[in-house]
């Protein structure tokens, strides 16, 4: 060794090459090393949250490298590569103001982290009994098996530690978000549960008491699932939940679970709509990160494998959002299902919203009225196309006729509506005009109705009926034209025409 070193320094060119490379070593470990500290992570701008985060998240003792370079010499090499490859971005301005990485299975089960076995034994089946016995209460929130989720695949998902453990917010560095749980577990609805493969590691009940949750364990009576069969993901709530063995105290009622499971109450009688609805995946999305949107979506299970299979995965809410789930999700619902006067007041103001705009369709909850419509076409209200709605003119409160003292009051139409877009006074000289010539035309319309029924089933009854449809029409809308003057005026001029042609005896 010592000849070689001598042979190297006689020269200076070798001896400049010797010092060369002996520096170019030590630069590179010494740069190896330094890249490696999770506080030169930080030293880039577009990190500052992610490092901030993950400085008060339950990994806060782990290195950044541990989970984001996979165990094995040239996963490290690779990683350091890429990082240099990242600074040439840096140096030309292509560095994205929003990484992404991604965590390898192989991280977290690395030997002194979460060990797969250890993970396994880690689940509620193994310290229930423990814990049930020292606390009387559940060991966490939630019921969880990672051997039910690991090696399995879902519509082209295949399930990783990522898949639960995501960075969804800046505060959350790699924790599970329960909104994943929502989107596999009750994506589909009742009834139509979403399918599994057969997973890689053998399936266990969740709790030792539990029905059976899959199709597997209907069809088997057994708990492993054979590696052709598939099985559906549990939906019922306590797959995932325990009952509160306290007692609840909810607006002053005590509710103890104990009493209504004993009465075979199923948990849906009282927490109804407790996940709100999906969103629809749509073109927003997509154009978030493509050119192109929701028209080059194909097969669903590819989609899935391209967005979560890689160096760089999407999370599920970048396209699916996050779903309500829980007590939020379920007072919202709440709100809305039983403090909507539409629940029990249906078709109350049908017939003054089909003057208004005609051609309106009644909507399911809104029974047709069975009044007739003009024969000709008919403009709507230049009002209506002014996106005036009920509320542009009904501007002044009065309490109900028929219940005065209960405080209640309806918006009624005023006159001076009009001025907050017209002339002052226009409403109160126009409206007066419309109400005239509209009750003139009806006492004229209702002057020819005869008074004594045509013959049942003749051509004139069938005239007088339509007739009469379509007074009442006029007559219940309670405007008198206000809604629409040419439309109530094309109605009681039909109604005129086929009276005359009634009395007339039917023909054309």
């Amino acid at each position: 060794m010592r000849k070689l070193f001598r042979w190297f320094w006689a020269k200076r060119l070798r001896r400049w090459g010797l010092i060369a490379g002996v520096g170019l070593v030590l630069l590179s470990v010494g740069t190896v090393e330094l890249t490696s500290q999770s506080w030169f992570c930080n030293s880039c701008h577009i990190m500052n949250t992610y490092y901030a985060s993950w400085k008060t998240s339950p990994h806060k003792d782990v290195e950044c490298i541990r989970c984001h370079i996979a165990p094995g010499m040239n996963n490290f090499v690779s990683a350091k590569l890429n990082g240099l490859g990242q600074v040439v971005d840096d140096v030309l301005h292509r560095t994205s103001t929003k990484p992404s990485a991604s965590v390898s299975d192989m991280s977290c089960t690395r030997a002194g982290c979460h060990e797969q076995a250890v993970v396994q034994a880690n689940d509620y089946t193994a310290v229930t009994a423990a814990a049930m016995s020292a606390t009387q209460t559940p060991p966490r929130a939630y019921f969880f098996d990672h051997s039910k989720h690991l090696g399995r695949e879902y519509r082209g998902i295949s399930i990783h530690c990522s898949t639960c453990h995501s960075h969804v917010q800046g505060d959350q560095h790699f924790e599970v978000n329960t909104n994943v749980c929502v989107t596999c577990h009750l994506f589909s609805g009742p009834g139509t549960a979403p399918q599994w493969s057969a997973p890689v590691l053998s399936v266990t009940t969740t709790r030792p008491d539990a029905a059976p949750s899959s199709q597997a364990e209907q069809i088997t009576g057994s708990t492993v699932a054979s590696p052709d069969q598939a099985v559906a993901a549990p939906s019922r709530c306590k797959n995932c939940h325990e009952p509160p063995k306290q007692p609840v105290n909810y607006h002053g009622l005590q509710v103890i679970h104990d009493e209504y499971l004993a009465y075979g109450a199923a948990c849906e009688s009282c927490h109804r709509n407790v996940t709100a609805a999906f969103a629809t995946i749509g073109d927003t999305q997509c154009y978030a990160c493509h050119d192109f949107g929701a028209e080059r979506i194909g097969d669903i299970e590819d989609l899935h494998r391209v967005h979560t299979v890689g160096e760089h995965k999407v999370e599920c809410f970048s396209c699916h959002g996050l779903t309500a789930h829980g007590p939020k999700a379920a007072a919202s619902a709440l709100q809305l299902e039983q403090l909507t006067c539409g629940a029990c007041h249906k078709g109350q103001h049908q017939i003054q919203q089909t003057t208004y705009k005609p051609g309106v369709e009644p909507t399911p909850t809104q029974p047709e009225q069975g009044h007739a419509q003009p024969e000709q076409s008919v403009a709507v209200s230049p009002m209506f196309m002014a996106h005036v709605d009920c509320t542009g003119c009904h501007v002044r409160q009065q309490p109900l006729e028929f219940k005065p003292d209960t405080g209640a009051t309806v918006a009624m139409a005023a006159p001076q509506a009009c001025d907050a877009c017209h002339k002052p006074g226009l409403g109160a000289s126009q409206i007066a005009l419309w109400q005239k010539a509209t009750k003139a035309l009806y006492e004229q319309a209702a002057a020819l109705l005869p008074a004594t029924p045509p013959a049942p089933g003749s051509e004139s009854a069938r005239l007088v009926a339509e007739a009469r449809k379509l007074l009442d029409l006029v007559r219940l809308d309670g405007s008198w034209g206000v809604h629409n003057p040419k439309y109530t005026e094309s109605l009681l001029l039909e109604a005129i025409a086929k009276l005359r042609q009634a009395s007339a005896g039917g023909g054309s």
